[in-house]
């Protein structure tokens, strides 16, 4: 064939003559194929979509999971007046989620403030900050070990951080005493780093509570 037809478009196949280290010529496919195979891996996506659309929120048991654990130890905290939580998650898409359902049940339930900081996205539920950023919703989460100014503390304090990766490293947060895993990092090492953001020099909790999310176990399977 001289041309494929893409969303309708005709592609000249020589456009699409070479790619990365391995050359590729388009004449050479076997197009009736190669729309097997798509067709194949189109049936399996949808698959897919129709097993991830079955998780609504009233059945995301692991949603759940982590409210009642917040409740819980905000209502029996480790050390005594502690309410801060920090809830960390490999993904921006799954702190976003964490915070847009959790926040409003949190603050209308047991009156705590939620927070998010992914890099991309820094945002509070209610708390009225002069400014969203990186630094600052920190500061309002951690503001003894942060020496946050005593007129900026009087705007209040983040009591729940939902969280990546992004701040796994070099921060100050010894105010919290309880990290929650959400999910379980590819690479170990960068668990030991989440904890050590709260199990630093300074801190004045004693003990730390340390709490992972283990995957299911047929996840492999």
């Amino acid at each position: 064939v001289d041309g494929f037809l893409v969303g309708g478009a005709s592609l000249d196949a020589d456009e699409f003559a070479a790619g990365g280290q391995v050359h590729v010529d388009l004449h050479d496919v076997d197009v009736l194929r190669l729309a097997d195979d798509l067709d194949y891996d189109i049936g399996k996506l949808r698959e897919l979509l129709a097993y991830a659309k079955r998780v609504t929120l009233e059945r995301d048991a692991k949603l759940v999971k982590l409210h009642d654990f917040i409740a819980g130890k905000v209502r029996r905290p480790y050390n005594s007046g502690n309410r801060k939580v920090l809830v960390f998650t490999a993904f921006a898409d799954t702190a976003d989620y964490l915070f847009e359902e959790l926040a409003p049940v949190l603050k209308s339930e047991l009156g705590l403030e939620c927070a998010e900081v992914t890099g991309d996205r820094n945002r509070t539920y209610s708390l009225k900050l002069s400014r969203t950023t990186f630094e600052e919703v920190l500061c309002h989460f951690s503001p003894v070990s942060k020496e946050l100014a005593e007129e900026d503390r009087a705007l209040g304090e983040v009591d729940v951080l939902f969280a990546t990766d992004c701040i796994s490293e070099g921060q100050n947060l010894q105010d919290c005493d309880c990290l929650v895993n959400y999910d379980i990092h590819c690479f170990p090492v960068r668990i030991i780093q989440r904890f050590s953001c709260i199990d630093r020099l300074g801190s004045t909790n004693k003990p730390f509570q340390p709490v992972a999310f283990r995957p299911d176990i047929d996840l492999d399977e």
